[in-house]
């Protein structure tokens, strides 16, 4: 018997999430609570949490990890070795032992601190060995807040279709991927009210992943997207969607944060070699529209 599409939307990881796929209620809840064991698993925010063990024995012992641990690693490996560094998830000495992002007491940084904390910041300097885990200078620390909603996107895309679902849409916080139908995705408008373009896709597989500087922030100048190599926040855009067909949208989560922290220019050589169309917005209110003759997609419109 087809099924409608039914919708769930719920608030986890601190994010909003939604779902839309043609599959049972009971199918839904199942996906839910992919993002819900991620969170509880994973987040930097909860002191029994597993990220949190890893964080504790930094410099100290290795941490055993399962298969999902390993697959989520060294997926963020792979993407600090295709932006350069530019993404690392060892970024947590900075967001969160610097400015404390997230937390009750986040503040502005001091130059001392900043200094102090963006040396180790060094995804080189992680150990997977034997199914472990060890970050090898004491206070590094791993934060998924680049990559993490992508991957519990993407994870929860293959648990739909494995699960008979032609037609899905997956938003984790702006990190979505669809398949099987035209949905119509709206941009914010970074500056005001509402929305500033709308991407359209077909029905072939398609991810999108946004980030802004109006979503989390100390004060108009100082954002969450940190530059791991300056320990400050890049002023270049104020909006930046990356799409590509496929699922790869832990990737792009990533590579979202790196590009950035990039001019145009630069942009420009890396977009070629990850092969990525990008939707920028710019502190003028300008928008730059870059290699999206390569995507199987509807339309964009302003």
């Amino acid at each position: 018997m087809a099924l409608f599409e039914k919708v769930l939307e719920a608030k986890v990881m601190s994010t909003s999430l939604r779902i839309r796929a043609n599959v049972s209620k009971s199918v839904l809840l199942q996906a839910y609570k992919i993002a819900t064991a991620f969170e509880t698993r994973y987040s930097a925010y909860r002191a029994d949490s597993f990220l949190n063990t890893i964080n504790q024995n930094s410099g100290e012992v290795p941490t055993p990890c399962n298969t999902d641990d390993l697959d989520l690693f060294h997926t963020a490996i792979e993407a600090s070795i295709a932006t350069n560094g530019l993404f690392d998830i060892t970024i947590g000495s900075l967001s969160h032992g610097a400015y404390h992002y997230g937390f009750s007491d986040e503040a502005l940084a001091s130059s001392q601190m900043i200094q102090k904390q963006k040396k180790l910041v060094k995804y080189q300097d992680i150990t997977i060995k034997d199914n472990t885990i060890l970050l090898e200078k004491k206070g590094m620390r791993l934060d998924l807040g680049g990559i993490g909603k992508g991957y519990v996107s993407k994870q929860i895309a293959l648990f739909l279709a494995n699960s008979g679902a032609s037609k899905l849409l997956v938003d984790v916080g702006g990190e979505i991927v669809t398949r099987g139908k035209s949905y119509t995705i709206a941009v914010k408008n970074p500056f005001s009210e509402g929305n500033i373009s709308y991407i359209k896709t077909s029905k072939a597989d398609m991810s999108i992943s946004t980030s802004g500087d109006y979503l989390r922030y100390i004060d108009d100048k100082n954002h969450h997207i940190l530059n791991c190599k300056e320990g400050t926040s890049p002023h270049y855009y104020s909006s930046m969607s990356i799409l590509q067909n496929g699922w790869n949208i832990d990737l792009l989560d990533a590579y979202a944060t790196a590009c950035f922290n990039l001019t145009l220019d630069e942009i420009h050589n890396m977009k070629e070699n990850l092969g990525i169309s990008l939707l920028i917005i710019h502190k003028d209110a300008t928008i730059s529209l870059l290699n999206h003759d390569i995507l199987d997609l509807h339309s964009i419109t302003f």
